[in-house]
């Protein structure tokens, strides 16, 4: 457990490796109201690269406010970047961090060696239904079934449940509200970076069709399509998602 102080908040990251000289560093962000822990098996099973996952601002240990822009988000992550000293890094994001991700490709493509897009898209609408909850105070648990492969074990969901209610529905509120204000359609053409897509064939979040639609607009991508994988693609088939993580460094 590291802490570093971004715009004078102390911000909680993980890292793992050290990597070869030359090796761009992997930073992972996670999605709405996750945390680093979303990339845990992706810091136990990546070998030789130097990783480090960040808790965003006002989630998991990390001090500070949530975000209500992906912009604000994107902002952070440069920050933290430049604290931590990387210069050309690969950024992966989930879901919002895909957002997150394209954002900063777009807008500061000299800093990035390449971005990985797990379960995310140009734009990430939310349903009314959730927003309706969330305007309520309430946490959206409702959404916990659509995260995960239809045949997912019911533990599986009680848990995800239990960790969504650990969470303050504000920080929900405001990144939701992030996600459903982006979008980059019309931009995304223009992300210049190599790209590495990855999507559970059984995301209802974020669905295949999203993915589809990043390989088909930007210019140097590879799309993998993870069988038996929901949203959380990277908690539910770790071993194929890193080993495409692991291909993708390698043409870097």
């Amino acid at each position: 457990m590291s802490f570093a102080e971004v715009s004078g908040e102390r911000i909680h990251y993980e890292e793992a490796g050290k990597g070869a000289a030359g090796q761009p560093t992997v930073l992972f962000v996670h999605g709405a109201g996750g945390s680093s822990g979303t990339w845990k098996k992706q810091l136990a099973g990546l070998r030789g690269r130097h990783l480090v996952a960040v808790d965003l601002p006002g989630h998991g240990e990390s001090g500070g406010e949530p975000q209500d822009e992906i912009a604000g988000y994107r902002e952070f992550v440069r920050c933290f970047a430049q604290v931590l000293g990387l210069k050309r890094f690969v950024l992966a994001g989930h879901s919002m961090g895909g957002g997150i991700a394209l954002d900063l490709a777009l807008t500061y493509p000299e800093t990035l060696a390449g971005i990985i897009l797990v379960g995310s898209g140009a734009r990430l609408k939310v349903s009314p239904a959730i927003l309706e909850v969330l305007a309520e105070g309430k946490h959206p648990l409702g959404s916990v079934k659509y995260m995960y492969a239809r045949n997912a074990d019911e533990k599986i969901l009680d848990e995800a449940r239990k960790e969504m209610e650990q969470v303050s529905a504000q920080v929900f509120e405001s990144d939701f509200q992030a996600c459903n204000r982006f979008d980059v359609r019309e931009r995304v053409a223009s992300v210049g970076v190599p790209a590495l897509i990855l999507c559970g064939e059984d995301d209802l979040m974020t669905p295949v069709k999203f993915s589809r639609y990043l390989r088909d607009k930007m210019l140097s991508t590879t799309l993998i399509l993870v069988p038996a994988a929901g949203h959380m693609v990277m908690s539910e088939q770790p071993q194929a998602v890193n080993r495409s993580i692991e291909d993708f460094l390698a043409t870097l």
